[in-house]
């Protein structure tokens, strides 16, 4: 976050996680809606590394 944000902001420290928490949602809907079986992504979330997209 010290790398998107300067030290004057003051908003929400959960404002990323909320954020995958919207992505991985919207990809479950959009993958239980396709007539065809999908693999989704998994969006893993390693400790003190960001996030990483794996195969399904």
């Amino acid at each position: 976050m010290a790398q998107v944000r300067d030290e004057n902001w003051f908003g929400s420290t959960k404002t990323l996680d909320i954020t995958m928490a919207g992505l991985r949602r919207r990809l479950a809907k959009a993958a239980d809606s396709s007539p065809r079986p999908v693999r989704l992504p998994l969006i893993t979330a390693p400790r003190g590394h960001g996030y990483r997209l794996e195969d399904g």
